[in-house]
């Protein structure tokens, strides 16, 4: 046992139908903790007598993931964060941590025109979401409210807009009312940096932050990792892992509504079944239309409560799953398809992948994405390409298409899987004040 979590190793040798024996089986050595106001674990598949080496990597990774909580928190005053929300008007000095998720958060909103915008944060603890989940008010009592934001500028849609970067002198600069909200997008970058950083040199890894997987490789020879999602219109008794998990078990299949195996690539899964509040004698969640500021009409949990208040003629959104080439598109594209909706977001994406296929330009927040949306009625609906994803992002090992752009332009080339995430390279559309 860690002093800070569990560490656990299983071995088992696969063998084939004849029932011989397969290549010697991997190791998996484990590491849960609660981080980042949710369950943050990782798995990595190593040989026999490689374990120490794992041991050493999920150290690293779980260092970083509380270095990220440290900085990143908005429910910690103390945090780097909230110190930079503090200071919106001003030239704030970040870290390279805080810089970087920053920046990330910023790009996603550009690339994804603000359907995924981090600049919500007044509005959403107006609606009551001021502290870690775990603390608010759920089925009984309530959230104790929030101050309005001081003007109505704090929640215009283009308020990312303004945020400004200074590369040279790592400084960030927030518009006076702006302060930002990281959130998920934090979650999926942070398991993209520790897969890039500290999990390359092993045959499989997996790294789950509340939700948000990066993996790669698998738990056995041959064999890739199987993610299985939640059913949300289950008790939450079934929900006492997260909606997504990796190798499920018999009991977890009991509570799936779908099992995915790949081997390479992202997922993020987001909605508002389990996360929601009492208000004002209403459910509330903190999924916000960044177009109104008001909560996206999402299923709570209570089917008619639901339909009533969203006067919704359809089964409404559960859950959305984003498939993509990292963690922190996973997350942004999960954010997108539910502002856009489930008609519009399919529509979206299928048109990015059959301009793109699998390999897409950076600045397009649908290229090389897949989804799946979980309805109130329980039904699935998925993108017609998701087997194509499956098959080429999602399988390790499987050259990926080179991209030809437009008439005259370089073929882009994929960036190595070994890039540190952390190194930015400031794009076309960051703006910069002296």
């Amino acid at each position: 046992m860690h002093p800070q979590g569990s560490v656990a190793a299983t071995t088992e040798r696969p063998t084939n139908q004849a029932g011989e024996r397969t290549p010697a089986a991997r190791q998996i050595v484990s590491r849960v903790e609660r981080l980042m106001a949710t369950e943050v674990s990782a798995q990595i598949a190593v040989a026999h007598g490689s374990g120490a080496e794992a041991r050493m990597a999920l150290e690293n990774c779980f260092a970083w993931f509380a270095e990220v909580e440290r900085r990143l928190s908005r429910f910690d005053p103390a945090s780097e964060l909230c110190a930079l929300n503090r200071g919106a008007g001003d030239w704030f000095a970040a870290s390279e941590t805080l810089f970087a998720a920053v920046f990330v958060a910023i790009h996603a909103a550009s690339a994804s025109g603000g359907l995924f915008n981090p600049t919500l944060l007044w509005r959403i603890e107006a609606l009551g979401y001021d502290r870690d989940f775990a603390l608010l008010a759920q089925r009984s009592g309530a959230a104790p409210a929030a101050p309005e934001p001081a003007a109505a500028t704090l929640t215009e849609a283009d308020a990312w807009q303004g945020v400004l970067f200074d590369s040279a002198r790592r400084r960030i600069w927030l518009p006076a009312g702006v302060a930002l909200d990281l959130g998920g997008i934090a979650k999926g970058w942070a398991a993209d940096v520790a897969m890039e950083r500290y999990c390359q040199a092993f045959a499989g890894a997996l790294i789950n932050v509340g939700g948000d997987l990066r993996l790669r490789g698998g738990p056995q020879p041959g064999q890739p990792w199987s993610v299985g999602i939640r059913d949300p219109r289950e008790p939450a008794e079934s929900h006492a892992t997260p909606a997504t998990s990796a190798a499920p078990s018999a009991a977890d299949e009991t509570w799936n509504r779908a099992t995915l195996r790949f081997s390479r690539g992202a997922l993020a899964t987001s909605g508002a079944a389990r996360r929601w509040w009492i208000k004002d004698g209403a459910r509330r969640h903190h999924l916000l239309d960044p177009r109104t500021g008001q909560p996206l009409p999402l299923w709570t949990g209570d089917h008619a409560e639901s339909h009533a208040e969203a006067g919704a003629a359809e089964p409404l959104i559960a859950t959305v799953t984003a498939l993509a080439p990292t963690g922190t598109q996973a997350e942004m594209a999960a954010k997108v398809a539910l502002a856009r909706g489930e008609r519009l977001a399919l529509a979206e994406v299928a048109r990015a992948w059959s301009r793109w296929g699998a390999v897409g330009p950076r600045e397009a927040c649908d290229a090389g994405v897949a989804l799946i949306f979980t309805l109130s009625d329980g039904r699935i609906v998925h993108s017609a390409h998701l087997a194509d994803w499956l098959a080429t992002w999602g399988t390790d090992g499987t050259p990926l298409p080179m991209l030809l752009n437009t008439q005259g332009a370089r073929p882009l080339k994929l960036r190595p899987q070994t890039v540190d995430l952390m190194t930015l390279h400031t794009p076309h559309t960051a703006r910069t004040r002296a």
